[in-house]
């Protein structure tokens, strides 16, 4: 295979040699390319063509260009360099591989709440930026699950995505738009609060919880739809804290809000700590003194007369560790909750209880069978008749006649493919992502939609059985 002819490709002012085009945001046109001065992967931003010549979208993005450089945070693209290339203005920042957030499914708790504190760290660094001429503080990509990108064990890039056309990006933006922007006021510091409220509920429960037929009725659905509490959407979940957290996040008055991002990372850091905190019993070495031993073995201790001059010696605690703290998270919202899996692990004790039952009796039987015969030999009451022998069984077949095996198919695509509500390509269908090489049930199908042909499937994903439509081009039939 020869490799391709880097001579052909495009160098931007003799430093950067674009490779390919990503897509386009919400301004500029995305590629790839390498910085030929310091051999390193970059991403340029190109003003779209269409829009060089709209003055106002020109200085947007001068604008944004130029804030962007001023803010640094682990969440943002760091900015290496921005000019204009033939009248195109460009900003270069650094390459980035990882997978939308959109699409993914519901996240456990704990990752939710770690994705949405470094989000909403990252807008607070921004926010306190302001000053007369930013009012809000410095520019930050919009809040929304296709802008955030995982790049980590829950370590999240957020950016101006290239995954959309153009023309779709005002419908997805639509779903975290605070209802006094709907309303057609200003938008204010916690505005955006309430963007991160919408996406903490996303990552949580693997749905938008508000909706509408395209943009403009999404966005005005924040005027008369409230996010439901997550047990609406995971029966098994029981957090009333978290629920208040969000209902107040997403409250529509933005006075009853949580002010700015910054109150909003402390109310996650409190709700964080309430849900981890230690509440065992205080161990105290005894005083020994001669006492009347009271009831459960405990000891009356009398006070001495010159109380005032004991000093007690303050109580340090050692710092709970990382992994501990992430284990007890863990355990609090994956276990303490699931009761699906309490009925899973009762029914296979149950099953499994029954089947040694079952063996214990037969070998009683067997026995018992013997035995007899034994005795009946050696008293001499007759020889006993010949045994017979046991006869071999089976398992029955439980495909019954007239109908066909169920028919199985393989995902074939590395990074894994959308299970979907309907067929559609439409992105607020999909309800999870299955991983490559797992097996489906097919279930009925295949029926073309969009030009694509679908089948209904069914799915086995961390102990729940799912069901719904996968495109057919990136399943393959199991052998």
């Amino acid at each position: 295979m020869t490799s391709p002819d880097v001579s052909k490709e495009p160098v931007l002012f003799g430093r950067y040699r674009v490779h390919t085009m990503l897509g386009e945001s919400r301004l500029a046109t995305v590629y790839k390319a390498t910085d030929l001065r310091l051999q390193r992967p970059v991403l340029i931003y190109l003003l779209r063509k269409e829009l060089c010549t709209n003055l106002r979208k020109r200085e947007q993005f001068l604008t944004e260009a130029k804030q962007s450089a001023r803010r640094s945070h682990p969440v943002f693209l760091e900015v290496f360099d921005s000019g204009e290339s033939n009248s195109r203005p460009f900003l270069i920042t650094e390459a980035v591989d990882g997978r939308p957030l959109l699409g993914v499914g519901a996240l456990s708790v704990e990752q939710a709440l770690a994705i949405v504190r470094q989000v909403a760290e990252a807008v607070a660094l921004c926010q306190s930026h302001r000053s007369s001429e930013s009012p809000l503080g410095l520019f930050h990509p919009p809040i929304s699950s296709a802008n955030l990108l995982l790049v980590g064990d829950d370590q999240v890039k957020l950016v101006d995505s290239w995954f959309f056309a153009p023309e779709l990006i005002p419908a997805d933006l639509a779903h975290y738009r605070a209802p006094e922007l709907s309303r057609g006021q200003e938008p204010q510091l916690s505005s955006v609060v309430y963007a991160l409220g919408i996406l903490l509920f996303e990552l949580i429960t693997g749905q938008r919880p508000i909706h509408g037929d395209d943009a403009q009725s999404t966005a005005l659905a924040h005027l008369t739809q409230t996010v439901p509490s997550l047990a609406r959407v995971r029966p098994t979940m029981y957090v009333p804290s978290l629920d208040r957290l969000i209902a107040r996040a997403t409250a529509h008055d933005p006075v009853h809000r949580f002010a700015d991002a910054q109150s909003f990372v402390t109310a996650i850091n409190n709700l964080w700590r309430e849900l981890t905190v230690s509440t065992r019993r205080l161990n105290v070495e005894p005083v020994r003194t001669s006492g009347r031993p009271a009831v459960g073995g405990s000891t009356y201790h009398q006070m001495p007369s010159d109380a005032k001059s004991v000093q007690v010696a303050p109580v340090v605690r050692s710092p709970m560790p990382t992994s501990s703290l992430r284990n007890r998270v863990s355990q609090v919202f994956t276990g303490s909750f699931d009761i699906d899996s309490l009925r899973r692990q009762h029914w296979s004790r149950t099953v499994g209880g029954i089947l040694v039952m079952i063996m214990l009796l037969l070998g009683v039987a067997a026995l018992s069978f013997w035995g007899v015969t034994w005795i009946v030999q050696r008293l001499g009451f007759g020889a006993a008749s010949q045994l017979p022998d046991i006869p071999s069984w089976s398992l029955p077949d439980f495909n019954w006649p007239g109908r066909a095996p169920p028919e199985l198919y393989v995902v074939n695509i590395a990074e894994g493919l959308n299970l979907r509500s309907e067929p559609s390509a439409r992105s607020d269908t999909i309800i999870t992502v299955v991983p490559n090489g797992v097996v489906v049930r097919k279930l009925e199908g295949p029926v073309i939609a969009d030009n694509i042909p679908w089948l209904k499937v069914q799915v086995e994903l961390n102990g729940q059985s799912i069901e719904g439509w996968m495109s057919l081009n990136y399943l393959r039939p199991q052998p």
